[in-house]
């Protein structure tokens, strides 16, 4: 009994001194967390169309597009083209991932057309990065096409020989050139080649053979014949022996061969007014020998020498030769085929007093005419 009160009283005694003890002072200072705004930014903008720097587009309108991203309202966009802004423009909004779309169509101009955007907002003004769009037109294709042929020419006049001039080549090529171009052939015209240009001529010609379906060829100038080759003779050539022909000269042989190559379902004419007079004669055996060789060309060539084998063509006393001054007579005459016209040139030397009969050796695919009714 005596322990039991013992432990009473001692409880009331903790009791009493765990009551008599004051509450702890409360600080005034407030534990809310101060919450601070983000600083504001300028727009961020990005290109959705088109998303490279450098596009090509065929069509006259185009709808650019761009994505804002921005914290604060948007108060101002811009588009601008060409440096001019966009007047009327009509804006599309979407939100899309990256914010805000904005969208305007703007007429293209043909060639270079360059784009940017200008965004603002209450922190500042942001310029997007320039967009470069090439406008290239769709050709209009044309109801009805035309079946003309594409004629490509390639005329060579050669004069200036250091030895044994002639005066009247460049005259007859200027000549057939203009009439050439009157009846639609692209023409390259070449005067007093030496052999390395010569030759170069002869490359570019044949490259651009294969785009076209009537090739043309038309010589004045020297031509030697020498083991049954025709050749070409460039005004740096001078050989002093048959053998060195094969070196300073371009064989015709090889050109022809090379057209029929180039154009083979097409139609290819050579003209070679160059069996003028033969200044190395003295290299032929045998009386009769003819200045130039048949060549045999395949089947689509015509090759026409403004002469017969065994006679000399000749410059003539007037601006042209004596072939060249009746070809450009008649070879724009309409509905005349390519034989009939010949022999028009046959006829008009004949008529003025010379007998110098053109030749012709190979054979074309049906009727040829330089000129249509």
């Amino acid at each position: 009994m005596k322990n039991t009160l013992h432990s009473l009283l001692l409880f009331l005694i903790i009791s009493g001194t765990g009551m008599a003890q004051q509450p702890p002072a409360v600080s005034a200072q407030s534990d809310w967390v101060k919450l601070t705004k983000p600083p504001a930014v300028a727009p961020r903008i990005t290109w959705r169309t088109p998303l490279a720097r450098r596009v090509s587009e065929s069509k006259s309108v185009y709808r650019l597009s761009v994505c804002i991203e921005s914290a604060e309202p948007v108060t101002k966009l811009l588009f601008f083209h060409n440096d001019k802004e966009i007047n009327g423009l009509q804006r599309g909004i979407i939100k899309v991932a990256c914010g805000t779309e904005y969208a305007a169509e703007i007429q293209l101009v043909s060639g270079a057309n360059e784009v940017y955007v200008v965004a603002t907002n209450a922190a500042g003004t942001t310029t997007s990065e320039t967009r470069l769009i090439i406008n290239e037109p769709e050709k209009t294709e044309i109801a009805v096409k035309s079946t003309a042929p594409k004629r490509l020419a390639l005329i060579i006049a050669n004069g200036k020989y250091s030895k044994y001039p002639l005066k009247n080549p460049t005259n007859d090529g200027k000549a057939v050139k203009k009439q050439l171009e009157s009846l639609g052939f692209a023409v390259t015209y070449k005067e007093n080649l030496p052999l390395r240009e010569l030759k170069t001529s002869f490359d570019t010609f044949l490259a651009e053979l294969g785009n076209h379906n009537i090739g043309l060829f038309y010589y004045a100038g020297h031509g030697l014949m020498v083991n049954g080759e025709n050749y070409v003779q460039p005004v740096d050539a001078d050989p002093t022996a048959e053998p060195d022909v094969e070196f300073e000269c371009y064989p015709l042989r090889r050109l022809v061969a090379r057209m029929a190559g180039t154009n083979p379902k097409g139609s290819n004419v050579i003209f070679w007014d160059a069996c003028r007079n033969n200044p190395y004669r003295s290299w032929h055996r045998g009386a009769g020998e003819p200045v130039f060789a048949t060549v045999q060309p395949a089947v689509g060539t015509l090759i026409i020498y403004a002469t017969e084998p065994g006679k000399a063509a000749y410059d003539g006393n007037e601006e042209n030769g004596l072939f060249t001054s009746e070809l450009v007579k008649h070879i724009g005459q309409p509905n005349v085929d390519i034989f009939e016209m010949v022999d028009r040139i046959d006829r008009g030397l004949e008529e003025r007093g010379f007998k110098q009969p053109p030749y012709i050796e190979g054979r074309l695919r049906g009727k040829f005419f330089f000129q249509m009714p």
